[in-house]
């Protein structure tokens, strides 16, 4: 005897044979179904009345998985095939006829309406479907339907008050468990529900579409409660509806049936438009759920559950919550409220309470850092942003700066890590949630909610604070510079009383105005030096010089050299200050001092002559040689001289030095003037003028006088005596000699040095050379 799965095989191959619609549906059927091999068996198959033995046992194959894995498809295979079923062979012969012989007996002519049954002696039954042949006698063949009905019928029992059913019965996830609440938060209106009710008033089929885990089970709930004097009916996906209007006429009243997930309950056997019509005409409202993408897809087609899908009355319900819906959340007396208001996003609430906490634990979890290290330190990334004051998307460039703050993770690519992120979980949503723009992305809500409720985080470091304020200064940046600095100082508030430095000059260094300055006090009070620099620039430019050098100095004598060169300059501008109100007030010596100070600058020759003039009538004998120079400078030779030898007149050791130099370099007839000028000035304790007299007798052929001499300029410190002494004597050329010379500052040494390191072959072999 064939079975079942062989009668279908044989059925559906007739079907594919009568007719390509039919065939076309099979093959979409076992597409959707993804059995391996189940398409090529088609290919094979498709209008062949008969197949061979190997296929014949695929076919089985076939149909035994969908049995076990996808009883919806193998449902919609058996009713393709029952509507191409074959029809019943008419009677052939004239004698047709059964006799009833005995006394329990059936009798009936030609085909079998009504039969008589029971025991002639005593009474008569009418049955409309059962026969007894018991003793029958049977004149040609007979041709016996049996209607089987499967699934029971629904008892009285499960029809119970809508008010006694809960959420998680409608199929309500349950959210994380909070000791003392209902697993399930308590219901928020949404704007659908006066919509829905006015839908449930009538019988029929109500659907409410919406994407997964946007609420449509709770939604349904909180309406059918709506309906007073109902009673409901949830059945199982795939159970046999067709009981339960037998049970409803023999119970009347009103009712309400509640399918969740429609697609599970159509089919063979299940709601069909005619089962709908008996349901709404016993009083029935048939209340169920479907998702967008399959409605949309379904109510074009024409299959039975296709039509009962195109006769349905619809409710949408969207993702994103309205600003009225979580207007109407925030204010709920569960802790579990407010988060969800403000984390909830795009995503929905319905979404944040049914999955958030599993998007959650899947981040958290160990096997999540091993297999993807980086993407969970990605998460971690998107998380602190939400915790820094960044509640929106922000490119993935940005995600990749942020986390990288924390620590160097080469196991997993940047790549590998974003799309893992990315990827939808759950079927609702990635850890990471795109943002309106193309490659934006954010946190999913609901991990910056737990993250904040668990404290398990530890805090976020400092370097991502100020990647983020340095980011959100550059132009076009998606950051609220102002957002992200009030979060800084409310979570580094405790670190900042506590005295923390690095966090004072942290700040300090992306703030302005006044903030920046209290900012720049708290590090220069703690000894950072730049913070010191930078508030004694501010309390300078304000004219408040006292208080500038104060944190100068300890800055400098704190070893920064960057403040070192700001207190010297400010030394030097208060010197130039006090010199000038001295010399103006006739002081000699102030006046010389200030022509030096300001001579010293290019460009203020002029008023540096104009000072030593005022110096050197008021007294100053010195002064008489920076005129001279300033007039050798500037190319006057003679009258420079002239300031020499009044310098010379004046006793000063320096005017004899310099008037010697020039009269040296006039020539051999000067020599004996130059000698004794020199001479001076080396017995007044000059430190070059032996050095300058050694030339003078080398020149005039006394090698002995001049070694002599350059010895005691090397004595004396004199970096160019050993130059002319090594030069005299033929000595060779060393590095460790140039290197001393240029750091006494001889400019020749220097000079010879950078040529040496242009060119290696331009080291002479000695100094004369």
């Amino acid at each position: 005897m064939a079975t079942e799965l062989e009668e279908l095989r044989d059925a559906l191959l007739r079907a594919m044979l009568d007719s390509r619609g039919a065939s076309h549906r099979v093959l979409n059927l076992l597409m959707r179904s993804s059995i391996a091999g189940a398409v090529d068996l088609w290919i094979r198959t498709a209008g062949i009345s008969s197949t061979d033995s190997v296929d014949a046992r695929e076919w089985v194959r076939v149909l035994s998985i969908l049995r076990r894995n996808h009883p919806q498809e193998l449902s919609d295979l058996k009713a393709i095939a029952a509507q191409h079923a074959a029809p019943l062979p008419s009677p052939t012969g004239t004698a047709s006829g059964v006799t009833a012989g005995g006394p329990r007996s059936v009798a009936a002519g030609g085909d079998i309406g009504l039969a008589v049954t029971g025991d002639n002696a005593r009474s008569t039954y009418v049955a409309g479907d059962h026969i007894d042949f018991r003793d029958s006698t049977f004149h040609d063949r007979v041709v016996g339907v049996q209607h089987n009905h499967y699934g029971t019928v629904p008892a009285s029992a499960e029809l119970r008050p809508v008010g006694d059913v809960g959420p998680r019965e409608f199929g309500v996830r349950p959210t994380r468990p909070v000791p003392g609440l209902p697993d399930v938060p308590p219901y928020v209106p949404r704007d659908c529900d006066e919509d829905l009710r006015v839908q449930l008033a009538g019988n029929g089929l109500v659907l409410i579409l919406g994407d997964p885990c946007v609420g449509k089970s709770y939604t349904a709930w909180h309406g059918v409660r709506s309906l007073e004097g109902h009673r409901l009916y949830a059945p199982d996906p795939g159970e046999d509806l067709r009981p339960l209007a037998a049970t409803l006429q023999s119970n009347p009243g009103k009712y309400v049936v509640w399918l969740d997930e429609l697609s599970g309950h159509l089919g063979a056997g299940r709601l069909d438009l005619r089962l709908l019509g008996r349901l709404s005409d016993l009083g029935a409202v048939v209340l169920a759920t479907m998702s967008f993408a399959d409605y949309y897809r379904r109510r074009k087609g024409a299959s039975p559950g296709d039509q009962v899908v195109a006769a349905a009355r619809t409710v949408e319900l969207a993702r994103e919550w309205t600003d009225a819906e979580l207007a109407r959340l925030a204010p709920l007396d569960d802790p579990r409220a407010y988060p969800a208001y403000m984390w909830s996003g795009r995503e929905g609430v319905a979404s944040y309470f049914a999955v958030g906490h599993h998007l959650y634990d899947e981040w958290r979890r160990v096997g999540t850092r091993l297999e993807h290290p980086r993407g969970q330190l990605l998460v971690r990334a998107a998380v602190d942003l939400a915790r820094c004051g960044v509640t929106g998307a922000v490119p993935a460039g940005l995600l990749r700066r942020v986390q990288e703050q924390y620590r160097a993770e080469d196991r997993e690519s940047f790549e590998d890590a974003l799309a893992w992120a990315t990827a939808p979980v759950f079927g609702v949503s990635g850890l990471l949630a795109a943002g309106e723009e193309d490659g934006t992305w954010r946190a999913y809500g609901a991990l910056v909610a737990e993250a904040l409720r668990s404290g398990d985080l530890e805090p976020v470091p400092d370097e991502v604070w100020w990647t983020l304020l340095d980011a959100a200064r550059e132009p076009g940046a998606p950051l609220d510079f102002a957002a992200v600095l009030d979060a800084a100082r409310n979570a580094l508030h405790d670190r900042v009383e506590a005295g923390d430095t690095a966090v004072a000059v942290g700040f300090a260094r992306r703030t302005e105005g006044d903030e920046r300055e209290v900012w720049l006090r708290r590090g220069a009070d703690a000894g950072d030096a730049w913070a010191a620099v930078e508030l004694a620039e501010i309390r300078r430019d304000r004219g408040e010089e006292s208080s500038a050098l104060s944190y100068l100095e300890r800055a400098a004598e704190a070893g920064s050299a960057r403040a070192g060169a700001r207190l010297g300059s400010l030394l030097r501008e208060r010197a130039e200050h006090w010199l000038r109100t001295a010399a103006e007030a006739g002081e000699a010596a102030a006046a010389h001092e200030l022509a030096q100070l300001v001579g010293s600058t290019p460009g203020r020759e002029n008023e540096a002559m104009r000072w030593h003039l005022k110096a050197y009538a008021r007294g100053e004998a010195s002064a008489a040689v920076a005129i001279g120079r300033l007039l050798s400078a500037a190319g006057s030779e003679e009258e420079a001289e002239a300031w020499y030898r009044r310098a010379v007149d004046g006793g000063d050791a320096q005017g004899a030095y310099d008037l010697g130099a020039v009269l040296f370099h006039k020539g051999a007839d000067h020599d004996t003037e130059a000698e004794s000028l020199l001479h001076r000035a080396a017995m007044a304790g000059h430190v070059q003028a032996p050095t300058a007299l050694g030339m003078l007798k080398e020149r005039q052929g006394d090698t002995d006088a001049a070694l002599a001499l350059y010895g005691e300029g090397e004595e004396r410190g004199d970096p160019a005596a050993e130059y002319f002494r090594a030069a005299c004597s033929g000595e060779p050329l060393t590095s460790e000699w140039l290197q001393r010379a240029e750091e006494q500052g001889y400019y020749w040494a220097y000079k010879m040095r950078t040529a040496i390191e242009r060119d290696s072959s331009a080291r002479p072999d000695t100094v004369k050379e």
